[in-house]
Formats: structure tokens, sequence, C-alpha cells
């Protein structure tokens, strides 16, 4: 049994308490920089995830309608689950052709086949390459040699799941470089 669903049930009921229980570790002239660094952080996971949602539907949307003019088996789904699929770094886009191959099993030819690989992988590189550094650098304002270093560091550290979370991370530690003045030389250098 899993307990990652009730772990986040409780973070999020119970986030303030958190908040504060920890911004009371520390010494009583740092809490008020801990309390404004813990909500700069939780902006910037939220703001990470929607702009990964956006970036997924717009990838979704475009397959989908792709998929459909060529007649391809349950393009709706096929179509979203290969944008979402086309953001997870470096693996993302063998994964993305998956669904839309797999339905069409039986269904297309060559030339639809070719039609959905040059898809996948025309769109996986616009949002890495245009999407991902627009809309997610510019809100985490994380230089592009920082998120290669963090993907190369945390992917090396923990695989496809170290991947998922090295940007996040990388930009949480940018924001509490950024706080503490032994660190700030790190936050910038981090920084845009």
């Amino acid at each position: 049994v899993s307990f990652v669903p009730f772990l986040v049930f409780f973070i999020l009921t119970w986030q303030q308490h958190v908040r504060s229980a920890t911004v009371m570790l520390f010494p009583l002239e740092n809490r008020h920089t801990a309390y404004v660094t813990l909500g700069l952080i939780s902006a910037m996971v939220r703001s990470f995830m929607v702009g990964n949602l956006l970036i997924g539907l717009f990838v979704g949307a475009v397959s989908t309608v792709v998929f459909w003019t060529i007649h391809l088996p349950f393009f709706y789904f096929a179509g979203f689950a290969s944008g979402f699929l086309s953001l997870i770094p470096y693996m993302g886009a063998l994964l993305a052709l998956v669904p839309p191959i797999f339905v069409g099993l039986g269904h297309a030819g060559s030339e639809e086949v070719f039609i959905v690989i040059a898809t996948v992988l025309g769109l996986h590189v616009i949002a890495l390459n245009l999407l991902y550094p627009r809309f997610l650098g510019k809100r985490l304002q994380l230089n592009p040699l920082a998120v290669t270093m963090g993907l190369l560091v945390w992917g090396g550290l923990w695989g496809g799941m170290g991947l998922l979370l090295a940007i996040p991370i990388t930009a949480a530690m940018r924001i509490i470089f950024a706080h503490v003045e032994s660190l700030k030389p790190y936050g910038a250098w981090l920084g845009e």
C-alpha cells in the first residue's frame, strides 16, 4: 500500500501548520527570512507545475489535431498522453512515441507512422528548446547552464526521479542561496 496519497493529503491540509512549525526551527533573527524563503519556494513550485501543465496541454492539443487529421484511432487519448510524456527530460521523446504507435498498430500505414514520429519529435524539440526556457526559465529564474547541471547531478544521483525533480530542486536551491548571506554568490551563479 502506497503512503504517498496520505502524505500529500496531510501536507495539503496542514500546510500552514507545517510552514509555521518550520519557521520556528530557526533562530528568532532568521525567522522572517525563513518565512519569506518558504513562501518563494512554494510559489516557485506552483509556477513550475502550472508551466508544465500549460506546455503539456499545448503539445497535447497540437498532437491531438495532427493525429486526428491522419485518422489515428483514439487520437484524443494518444495526443494528450504523448504531449505530457514528451515533457519528461531525456526519455520523453521515446516515451511520447509509445501511445500513438500503440493505438495505430494495424491502422496506420508507413506514411502515417512517419507523420507521427515527425510530429512527436518536432513538438518535443520545440517544447524543450523554446517553450520550456520561455515559460519556465523566466518563471524560475534559472540560467540554462544551471538547468543542465541540475539535470546531470540530480539525474546521476536519483536516476529518472532525479530528472523529474531536478529543475524544482535547483530552483529551490537558488531561492535559498539568494536569502542566505554567505551563499548569495552561488544563488547569483544559478540565476539568470
